[in-house]
């Protein structure tokens, strides 16, 4: 059912031999041509707000019309991000944090079934078996990163595993976007420090160019 990529398939991206501790290969279920297209990873809090939602929404919907969008099948703005990319007919890629075998968290089954079925893809470093843990989250996020054309957060509070990600982009030399929120709103803290540090501010999807 799940099959294997390494780095010296056709399919395998360059760009994950950027990211540090470039991964051997991928287990993957779906259409694995998906890694040769522009792809944009949309990434965030797993606690988001309504405003949060509304423009991860937005963006997932009209990035989804040009690019394969990338996110890691969590709560929040990952779920956001790939449901909205799907409703609009697009494809989308989840990368996970543990085996091919299980998926967390389990509401999500459903949509990384729709996922498949809609012709995107499922990726993971790791083999059938391998359970969840805090290190594999945060190690998830570099392969995100490696197989994204640019990052895009949509909401970020000053505690997040998004900066993670954004720390991977910023050493692979991606391009950070990210929407700005009201300066009152907690959930926005870290989106305005990423901003603060070089990420660049955008208002439209058609800000967006890889």
């Amino acid at each position: 059912m799940y099959q294997w990529i390494d780095k010296d398939d056709k399919n395998f991206p360059e760009s994950l031999g950027h990211i540090g501790y470039p991964p051997m290969g991928l287990f993957y279920e779906g259409d694995i041509s998906l890694l040769k297209q522009k792809s944009i990873a949309i990434v965030g809090t797993r606690n988001m707000s309504e405003y949060g939602r509304m423009v991860t929404e937005k963006f997932a919907r009209e990035l989804s019309k040009k690019y394969v969008i990338v996110s890691g099948l969590a709560r929040g703005v990952d779920r956001v991000a790939h449901e909205s990319c799907l409703a609009s007919g697009g494809k989308t890629i989840a990368v996970l944090a543990h085996g091919l075998d299980m998926t967390y968290p389990p509401e999500h089954s459903e949509l990384r079934a729709r996922i498949v079925r809609s012709g995107g893809l499922i990726l993971s470093e790791y083999p059938e078996g391998t359970t969840l843990t805090k290190q594999h989250l945060a190690l998830r996020n570099r392969i995100v990163v490696g197989v994204s054309g640019a990052v895009l957060v949509t909401e970020s509070p000053k505690s997040s595993g998004t900066k993670i990600t954004v720390g991977f982009a910023a050493n692979a030399g991606l391009d950070v976007y990210v929407i700005p929120g009201p300066i009152n709103d907690p959930t926005y803290e870290g989106s305005g420090e990423i901003i603060r540090d070089g990420g660049i501010l955008i208002s439209d999807p058609g800000d967006i160019v890889l």
